[in-house]
């Protein structure tokens, strides 16, 4: 597993592992992501008590976008040390998966939540987190290598 960023010394960080996918569309060469408050991110969340990492994806996926995913293949696990304004400092140990959307099972539950499809080498440097770049950049690379349908 890689560490993306740097940890801040003398600071107490809480550990936060989290699921995450990359939604790919086969018919074209965009991916689905998530806009709030003018701020990007991959769906998903963190791992709730007595949840595993593809129970977590599964619910995340359903409250933000309202579908169910199918073909989830594992891509990377990453950690980062972060500083969020509603939960303080943490240690992100995170797994990414990549995902298509299935069915659209309800409407989904946060409303502050819009899915977007877009080209990846255009929000690269759009992603929010420093983590989220760094899985972007290497989704890219092994995209262009053929490793996935986008």
């Amino acid at each position: 597993m890689k560490y993306v960023g740097n940890k801040e010394e003398n600071i107490v960080y809480k550990k936060r592992p989290g699921a995450y996918a990359i939604i790919i569309n086969k018919d074209d060469d965009k991916i689905g992501i998530v806009a709030t408050e003018g701020r990007y991110f991959y769906l998903g969340g963190g791992i709730e008590k007595g949840e595993t990492k593809l129970e977590t994806l599964k619910r995340e996926l359903l409250e933000e976008s309202g579908y169910t995913i199918k073909n989830i293949k594992e891509f990377e696990e990453v950690g980062s040390y972060i500083f969020a304004e509603d939960k303080g400092y943490l240690e992100v140990v995170t797994s990414v998966y990549i995902a298509e959307f299935d069915k659209k099972v309800t409407e989904p539950i946060e409303k502050d939540h819009t899915v977007l499809w877009v080209k990846p080498e255009e929000y690269v440097s759009k992603m929010f987190r420093e983590w989220q770049r760094y899985i972007m950049k290497r989704f890219i690379e092994e995209k262009k290598q053929g490793k996935f349908y986008v």
